[in-house]
């Protein structure tokens, strides 16, 4: 599908450092986008070429640096594996493997060729444990984590036109499985994982894991990913919910990883919330947030901060009123990120560059952009 057709739909339902020229602004492509934004086998290497190119354009509009590529959403590859299945929605066959189902071109390496030319980086994005919504590895599992190493090391070895990827970036699904876990090696074996025995389910099988044990679990898993990212000299990171309490509840170590080397070289809270949040509109969410992160902080890890460009879609703002209040919340949560000594941001997501609903928020992002 050309990106040009596919977007008649329009309407809405290496470390950089503090100088803005070194500055990350970034993007994150989900899987789900790779329809919409034509970057699908059934487009043909030419006509993906050309897609990718027209958002690497749209997306330099706004100087965004850096492409948060997702490479793997549910234990598939978006990249020519041999070990993992093809992504259903790269328009591959499941029942193959991705270097089977991509023979005729390496989708996540074309865009990397192309990103490239324009001076953009990629990270490549992971989930490290979700097979289904409903049904993750377990975290606790060794082989959960060896699975997701084999993953990282393949990405790190890709190499595409003679460029190779420039990080890699996981996100914050850890304890969140809809339904239960299992193990890599036995997967009839399911059960649900709760904090406390008060809180274990009606029926079924159940494991008590605490918070401190789910940090544990996942901070082994973020140590070895790390070291083997940190060996082949990219940069590493990940991206926390903007809900510190929950992280902490979740398996996600936000004080571990802004306070303690050998975790991560940047965390991207996603603050997706505005300054005139609750019903009056008047809680100042996004700042609030914002300086509960930067606080947090006590090592050199670099923080970058998530935008909820998308909410600008949603019909209801529910809680959060200010999205609906004005058009200027990213223009100026960027100038508040940057006054308090963050180290750049990461817009969520691709296709609301090219969304009726976003336009005006975009427009003064560009604008501020173009006045600094």
């Amino acid at each position: 599908m050309l990106l040009a057709a596919a977007l008649l739909l329009s309407g809405c339902g290496a470390a950089p450092g503090r100088d803005e020229d070194r500055q990350v602004r970034g993007i994150w492509l989900a899987y789900y986008e790779y329809e919409p934004l034509g970057l699908t086998l059934r487009a043909g290497e030419k006509a993906y070429r050309e897609n990718a190119d027209r958002f690497l354009e749209e997306a330099r509009k706004y100087r965004i640096n850096t492409v948060f590529l997702q490479a793997r959403a549910f234990d598939d590859a978006f990249w020519r594996s041999s070990t993992f299945h093809a992504s259903e929605e790269v328009g591959g066959d499941a029942s193959l493997t991705a270097a089977e189902a991509y023979a005729e071109f390496d989708p996540f390496g074309v865009f990397l060729e192309e990103a490239h030319k324009y001076g953009i980086q990629v990270h490549a994005w992971l989930n490290p444990y979700r097979v289904s919504y409903a049904w993750f590895y377990d975290p606790a599992d060794e082989a959960a984590t060896a699975r997701l190493l084999t993953a990282v090391k393949e990405l790190l070895a890709l190499e595409s036109g003679g460029q190779k990827i420039d990080g890699i970036h996981l996100d914050d699904y850890f304890y969140h499985a809809g339904k239960g876990y299992f193990a890599v090696g036995d997967p009839e074996d399911r059960y649900a994982v709760v904090s406390s025995e008060e809180e274990r389910p009606e029926s079924g099988e159940y494991r008590v894991v605490t918070p401190a044990e789910k940090r544990a679990n996942v901070n082994r898993m973020v140590e070895a990913v790390h070291q083997t990212v940190s060996e082949a000299g990219r940069a590493f990171g990940i991206s926390p919910a903007g809900n510190y309490e929950n992280d902490m509840n979740d398996g996600a170590d936000v004080d571990a990883w802004l306070s303690e080397d050998g975790y991560a070289d940047y965390v991207v809270p996603q603050i997706y919330w505005t300054d005139q949040w609750g019903e009056d509109g008047k809680t100042a969410m996004f700042s609030g947030r914002l300086d509960q992160f930067l606080a947090k902080r006590q090592n050199d890890v670099k923080l970058y901060v998530g935008l909820g460009l998308y909410r600008t879609g949603e019909e209801d703002a529910g809680n959060d009123p200010g999205w609906k209040a004005k058009d200027s919340n990213l223009a100026e949560q960027i100038a508040a990120l940057e006054e308090k000594g963050a180290d750049g941001y990461v817009i969520f997501s691709a296709e609301y560059l090219f969304k009726d609903c976003a336009a005006k928020e975009l427009a003064n992002v560009r604008e501020y952009l173009e006045k600094k």
